[in-house]
């Protein structure tokens, strides 16, 4: 009985060439939003489509009761009215990386997690699958 499976260099190749594309009010929402948690990180859920290895984010939803402190941010996925549109999360760290932890990966929720660092702008927004693979950002 095998339990692990080692992926071949077709799967590898196939997994690098997703991509994200996120409207222009999105991005600007997320800036905005860091922005005005900034010392603490911030958090919301992001809205969208997905066709195979091409995500679009269209909107935003603030997730109710979410915590937010200096180093942390979540909220409680069973307060989540069901909705098959919920694609993932956005949050901010306010330091100078946007690289997810090791608990930004053991909490992911949804296909990709997008994330703001300090100074909050375009250049500063990163995605990752769930592996903590970097995914292709586009604003469109």
């Amino acid at each position: 009985m095998r339990l692990f499976f080692r992926k071949n260099k077709e799967q590898k190749s196939a997994e690098t060439k997703r991509s994200l594309a996120m409207k222009r009010h999105v991005a600007d929402s997320i800036i905005t939003y860091a922005k005005s948690c900034h010392p603490n990180e911030g958090i919301l859920i992001l809205q969208g489509q997905t066709k195979k290895n091409n995500i679009v984010v269209d909107g935003l939803v603030v997730p109710p009761f979410a915590s937010h402190g200096p180093y942390y941010s979540g909220f409680p996925t069973y307060d989540l009215p069901f909705d098959l549109s919920y694609i993932g999360t956005a949050h901010s760290h306010p330091g100078g990386s946007n690289r997810p932890s090791l608990e930004d990966l053991n909490n992911f929720y949804g296909f990709v997690s997008v994330i703001i660092c300090y100074p909050y702008s375009d250049q500063d927004i990163g995605a990752f699958d769930r592996n903590g693979n970097k995914v292709h950002v586009e604003i469109i």
